[in-house]
């Protein structure tokens, strides 16, 4: 019996049959059935114990990442191992496997390894230090053929092999880190969809239950209210005993739709850094109207966070509800039971009375957080359209499956259909030219409404200078007066960008080249006491966009960390000749074309 590949279910407990697929060459078709109920009952033993993956690390676990965490535009599709505050821990491979992807990035996963397993899974060993020797060598040889740093390798299989306990790396802090730690994920190698690590052990363990901080309660749609308000009400909660209740006794009273959210977060044994819960529940009365659970994530979804939770709230206040209900154009797969999409509504409830609300909120190791609270209800008038996008089937598409085309004097703007998670009700208007910007400010919409795909937009350039054309992007106007780059250029007349945010857009220019300053190096510099070259590298608006080095008029490879504006040479005795003078050049530009340059002589 042969293993062709094994694929986990979305939901623990298990609720779907999607288990393995199994190659019996020699047992006949009447006994297929029982042997894959046997073998299915080994893998789950397997997973239960740990024996399908080794630890990546062997220090003492600790965790500042869970899988289905809340970050900024996408759910975190790992868990985070923290690394004691230090670079350079082993990194091993938890199974037998190739290397089949090698990251090197400024940004991102930083210096990143996945590597495929025959069981069907592959592992992914995120914001390395570096990589081993014959990795590095590798790695080297391409960026030195590509005459690039950041490259993305695809190695051909069996290439870099790796045996289960192997050294593959070291732990670092590399692309967008904001200390040391392993980010490492498991994927379903067919889809490259993520899969919670936790199914598969990893020596985490946790006792300590999650910790419910607000209730949010939500009126839906026209008429509805809370305590005589249209406006959300936020309550803050308090524990007691091993449950948690609404502080200071609040009452509930809703007219109309309603719906919640929790803020919540957790925490695991051995780390005092809050993480994402594992399972959120909500039960009216005796009846489950909304679950969901991380268990298994895509990528092509992950977006939809900016739908799960109250996005409008996190902008305004930086504190993050996960939504106890489900927008109508969010297709997030976590969803795994839900009774009219969480609303509470007259169709479900269709008296006048009080009711009971239970808000579970589990971690992975079981250990849960409740939250038990009344709430008085009055189904109040119906409506046929509300703030959840209500269409009549076969009558007409609602907003957010439409393109919106927005056009008025100086501005163009095209939302693509599924943008919206619902309806809005949307505006533009336009405000006198800001000191030196090239057009009006258009106010498009406002910033707390969140867009799943870019929109386009396009601003008329009528009083851009044809000699700046070239240096032309769509400048964002923060609350704050702040000004950003959102990209773009000028193109037969406007300067057309691609925005995943809704603002306060104008035309700009940028005709400052990036800034160089050595760190360490100077004409005539004697360098043979150090291992590197390095600078800082800066650019106050549209951002660095290559840098490149030459010694002795040969490509020479200078490291980029994008976080902290370092870029560096390391001094590589295989391509230069120690005890001589040497010449250096770098070449900095950003992404208007603006360069700046550096030259230097120097003994090595």
């Amino acid at each position: 019996m042969r293993i062709k590949k094994m694929v986990l279910p979305n939901h623990y407990p298990w609720r779907k049959s999607k288990f393995i697929s199994i190659n019996l060459q020699s047992v006949r078709k009447c006994f297929q059935f029982s042997v894959y109920l046997l073998f299915n009952f080994s893998v789950i033993c397997a997973q239960q114990t740990g024996d399908i993956f080794r630890r990546p690390l062997d220090i003492p676990v600790s965790l500042s990442g869970t899988f289905g965490e809340l970050r900024t535009n996408s759910f975190h599709t790992g868990i985070d191992y923290r690394t004691q505050g230090a670079i350079g821990q082993r990194v091993f491979a938890c199974e037998d496997g190739y290397v089949v992807r090698i990251l090197v990035s400024p940004v991102g996963y930083g210096n990143a390894l996945y590597v495929e397993h025959p069981n069907g899974y592959t592992t992914l060993y995120g914001h390395l230090d570096k990589f081993n020797d014959a990795i590095t060598q590798y790695v080297k040889q391409q960026q030195y053929e590509q005459e690039r740093f950041a490259v993305n390798l695809l190695p051909e299989a069996n290439r870099l092999p790796v045996k289960r306990g192997d050294v593959i790396g070291f732990s670092g802090n590399t692309g967008n880190s904001s200390g040391p730690h392993l980010h490492f994920e498991v994927r379903d190698t067919e889809t490259q969809d993520p899969i919670n690590p936790m199914i598969f052990d990893f020596g985490v363990r946790d006792d300590i239950p999650p910790e419910l901080r607000r209730l949010a309660v939500y009126p839906i749609g026209e008429g509805s209210t809370v305590n005589g308000s249209t406006q959300r009400l936020i309550l803050d909660l308090e524990r007691a005993g091993n449950s948690y209740r609404i502080a200071g006794g609040r009452r509930i009273a809703v007219v109309g739709k309603v719906a919640f959210g929790i803020n919540t977060n957790d925490l695991t044994t051995g780390s005092n850094i809050r993480c994402g819960p594992y399972r959120i529940r909500l039960w009216i009365d005796n009846s489950m109207v909304f679950s969901q659970t991380m268990d298994r994530l895509s990528f092509d979804e992950t977006r939809y966070l900016n739908s799960l939770i109250d996005y409008e709230y996190f902008i305004s206040n930086n504190v993050r509800f996960n939504r106890m209900f489900i927008q109508p154009n969010n297709h997030l797969s976590v969803y795994d039971r839900h009774m009219n999409r969480g609303i509470i509504s007259s169709p479900v409830f269709p008296d006048a009375a009080t009711h009971r609300a239970l808000v579970v909120v589990s971690d992975f190791h079981g250990n849960e957080s409740r939250l038990e609270f009344n709430f008085d209800y009055n189904p109040g008038e119906s409506s046929a359209n509300s703030a959840q996008g209500l269409i009549i089937p076969g009558i007409s598409l609602p907003m957010y499956k439409k393109e919106l085309v927005h056009t008025q004097q100086g501005i163009r703007i095209v939302i693509p259909p599924d943008a919206l998670y619902d309806e809005i009700n949307f505006t533009c208007t336009v405000s006198p030219t800001p000191n030196g910007l090239y057009s009006n400010a258009y106010r498009v919409h406002t910033p707390s409404t969140p867009l799943h795909y870019a929109m386009t937009v396009e601003i008329a350039a009528d009083n851009l200078p044809a000699r700046l054309r070239d240096k032309a992007l769509i400048v964002n106007i923060g609350a704050n007066g702040r000004r950003t780059n959102a990209g773009g250029a000028y193109s037969n007349g406007v300067v057309r960008t691609e925005s995943r945010v809704f603002g306060q857009f104008a035309i700009g220019v940028d005709t400052v080249p990036p800034r160089i300053t050595p760190v360490n190096i100077r004409e005539g510099a004697n360098m043979s006491g150090v291992p590197n070259i390095r600078f800082t590298i800066t650019d106050d608006f549209s951002g660095v966009s290559s840098y490149n080095g030459w010694i002795n008029g040969q490509w020479a490879l200078f490291e980029y960390d994008a976080k902290n504006n370092h870029l560096y040479y390391t001094f590589d005795p295989d391509r230069l000749t120690r005890n001589s003078q040497h010449t250096l050049e770098l070449k900095v530009a950003d992404a208007k074309g603006n360069t700046s340059e550096y030259r230097a002589t120097f003994t090595w």
